[in-house]
């Protein structure tokens, strides 16, 4: 199989990179919510001196609640990133699975983008194309009527999907399964997850069925070169993000190739360097400058590196304030869904944090 696109990483630059100035702009478009735990305010400070010292002017969250229970909370952290930090937040809000009572007719995916949207959310990420995540949000297909007017209304408005394309094929082969990641839940070639197939023939159904529906497949889409390159051709709705997949490995393999497509397909690339969030000052800064010094080092048009680096996004993502009132009400319906929730000891640490971040919404925003 050929190995998946990459960018060459260059030797890495030492000192930190200033944010940019004018229209070159560094926005990361697929930045996990990693809670660290500590007090609101300062968790927020160090995340934002954390993603300037990596170099970006901006960032967005690509929210993922569907993984479970512990991540209920993750919309409303995000978004009380973005009303701190107006002009350096975006927001990619993700779709409630797992808060109890999720299940009812007010919880209906069309009514809860709409409530999301009334909030000030940039986009959408559904990580519910991931086979773990999909397996405990319900295995609902992605194809299922019930994302119909999920779909119909980010259409219809112009809001963009970021739509996690399965994983990598060799997470279904255990074989080729690597250190660690069976015992870590990211091996898939069982009878509990869906086939890779499956899942790329829902994606690209969906992609197919909503033409004006602005699709971004993160980390590639895990996908071969060859895939890639047919797909941007067939579907000019569709745009990647340029994230290395949760590893290095393949970078600079196909430099030629990348460059290739970046010529070809720049107005539809975003970059992203996915998941900063869990060691902002160490080990993914300089991971941040490699990646940047790596584009910068490709020989791309100024135009082209400015609309990867920044500018595709921004098209695609107008900034727009928090709806702070909006907010306190999508709070106050996460509250009254745990009040009273007999929750397990396992999640009993998820509702008290979650209530910590309520609180800090009803007393500060």
């Amino acid at each position: 199989m050929t190995p998946v696109v990459g960018i060459p990483v260059l030797a890495e630059s030492s000192g930190r990179l200033a944010p940019q100035s004018g229209n070159m702009r560094v926005i990361d478009s697929h930045v996990h919510v990693v809670d660290s735990g500590k007090p609101i305010p300062q968790m927020m400070k160090e995340l934002n001196e954390g993603y300037r010292l990596c170099g970006f002017d901006a960032i967005c969250f690509a929210v993922n609640t569907c993984e479970g229970f512990h991540a209920i909370h993750r919309n409303l952290l995000a978004f009380v990133y973005k009303s701190l930090y107006p002009e350096h937040g975006y927001v990619f809000a993700s779709l409630d699975y797992h808060l109890p009572g999720s299940n009812g007719p007010e919880w209906d995916f069309r009514l809860q983008a709409e409530r999301l949207i009334d909030i000030g959310a940039n986009g959408f990420k559904m990580y519910e194309g991931k086979p773990n995540a999909r397996k405990v949000s319900g295995n609902i297909p992605l194809t299922s009527p019930r994302y119909e007017g999920f779909y119909d209304l980010l259409e219809k408005r112009g809001i963009p999907l970021a739509l996690h394309l399965a994983d990598p094929p060799d997470f279904w082969n255990r074989d080729k399964a690597r250190a660690g990641q069976v015992s870590s839940g990211w091996f898939f070639g069982d009878a509990a997850h869906s086939s890779w197939q499956e899942i790329y023939d829902e994606c690209i159904t969906v992609v197919a069925r909503h033409p004006g529906l602005r699709v971004i497949l993160p980390q590639f889409g895990y996908l071969r070169s060859d895939q890639l390159d047919g797909l941007l051709r067939r579907f000019p709705n569709l745009y990647i993000d340029i994230a290395p997949g949760g590893t290095f490995d393949h970078l600079g393999e196909e430099a030629e190739v990348f460059v290739r497509l970046a010529k070809e397909f720049s107005g539809r690339m975003l970059f992203a360097c996915s998941g900063v969030a869990s060691d902002l000052a160490g080990a993914n800064a300089a991971r941040a400058r490699r990646l940047l010094d790596g584009i910068r080092g490709l020989g791309l048009s100024e135009g082209a590196e400015t609309a990867i680096l920044g500018g595709n996004f921004l098209s695609l993502c107008p900034q727009k304030p928090v709806n702070k009132p909006a907010l306190k009400r999508y709070a106050a319906i996460v509250r009254k869904s745990l009040d009273g929730f007999p929750a397990k000891a396992s999640d009993q640490a998820s509702v008290a944090r979650t209530m910590e971040v309520i609180d800090f919404i009803e007393e500060v925003m």
